[in-house]
């Protein structure tokens, strides 16, 4: 992709029990003394076995344990809410933290309760999940944090975050499901935000939260003065194209800003237009009859759309009048046998292809300038 500034017009847009035996009395000398040897014999075998049996079962819960090995514990729950608690200043959103005792109340559905239901799903397949106070236990996930802002938010735009231990491994799921689906189950999916992963990754394994990923998202937020619009969570993230030389060019999308090496773009719903400013827009209000308010020029409208079994956010610059706009979509694709999210920016006008980036450098430069057969490319 060619490197440049991805707004336009006039403004920047831009997860053992022992055997008992009977022993009857003697009925003759002789056979009092063979009974007495068996008694003798069993009850030597009966002390083997048992010992033997000791033995095994010491074994077995020796297993048992080194493979049950807690990987979380308080302290680490507590630097993940630290680490949380950054992460929502920077993202504009207010996350608390939900455990057995404090549930939450997500489109009235209360974790961590509602895991005892089984009705849970991680790209579309069924799984079992539940809390887990130390990382260990038999469900497919084992969760030890649950956070969500859907206390604060006043929409239907909640996110519901959980982190969990999947095979031994520390994964982040995310939902943002709002209402029943046919086959009823809430469906979470890993969370395409590279610092939380990296980040929750670095507490399991007992460090903490890197200080500059933390900078880095609070460096998107910095200086918002209005909630504006929130992307939806599949967005967020930094995120890298290639042009056909391997430059990389990195994207930064969080909250409502979008940060490209050219461009700061805070996102806003076009509903938050007045009158004039939509008067100006539309040509019923000359240049000449209003004056456009400078603070917003670095503003983009967002009308979200859906096309191509997607969700895609249009953005124009709150004052463009002329041009095409973009489209920003995001589709989990095929990159060399791994899933993983792409971001497309398509042309309003034409809906072309303008470009994908990837949440890793590597993935960018090994799909520099490729092309997918399911968009209209140029």
């Amino acid at each position: 992709m060619k490197k440049q500034g991805i707004l336009f017009g006039a403004v920047a847009l831009l997860l053992l029990a022992g055997c008992s035996q009977k022993v009857e009395g003697p009925k003759s000398a002789a056979k009092s003394s063979s009974t007495s040897q068996q008694v003798k014999t069993s009850k030597k075998a009966k002390k083997t076995t048992t010992s033997s049996a000791k033995k095994v079962s010491r074994k077995q819960v020796t297993q048992t344990s080194s493979s049950d090995k807690a990987v979380w514990s308080s302290a680490k729950s507590q630097a993940l809410k630290s680490y949380m608690a950054d992460f929502s200043q920077s993202m504009n959103q207010q996350y608390a933290d939900y455990q057995p005792g404090n549930e939450t109340h997500f489109f009235g559905l209360n974790y961590p309760s509602y895991f005892k239901e089984d009705k849970l799903a991680v790209d579309d397949q069924h799984v079992t999940a539940d809390w887990s106070a130390d990382g260990t236990g038999s469900n497919d996930y084992n969760v030890v944090g649950i956070y969500s802002d859907s206390a604060a938010a006043h929409d239907m735009s909640a996110h519901l975050y959980l982190f969990t231990i999947h095979e031994g491994q520390p994964v982040v799921l995310i939902t943002e499901q709002n209402q029943g689906m046919p086959d009823g189950l809430v469906h979470f999916k890993e969370t395409a935000n590279t610092d939380l992963k990296q980040n929750f990754a670095q507490i399991v394994g007992g460090g903490s939260a890197t200080s500059e990923s933390t900078k880095a998202a609070s460096d998107v937020k910095e200086n918002t003065k209005q909630a504006g619009y929130q992307v939806p969570a599949t967005f967020e993230g930094t995120w890298y194209s290639s042009d056909a030389t391997g430059e990389i060019t990195k994207l930064q999308i969080a909250g409502n800003k979008m940060i490209d090496p050219d461009h700061t773009t805070e996102l806003h719903s076009s509903s938050e237009m007045n009158a004039e400013e939509r008067g100006l827009v539309n040509g019923t209000i000359g240049i000449n009859q209003t004056t456009p308010n400078s603070a917003k020029m670095n503003w983009g409208r967002v009308d979200p759309i859906n096309f191509d079994g997607r969700e895609w956010l249009t953005v124009h610059g709150w004052y463009q009048t002329n041009g095409a706009g973009l489209l920003y979509g995001v589709k989990d694709r095929d990159i060399n046998g791994k899933s993983m999210p792409v971001l497309s920016i398509l042309e309003t006008a034409s809906r072309s292809s303008y470009g994908h980036y990837y949440p890793t450098e590597e993935a960018a430069l090994a799909m520099k300038d490729t092309k997918f057969a399911d968009e209209h490319n140029r």
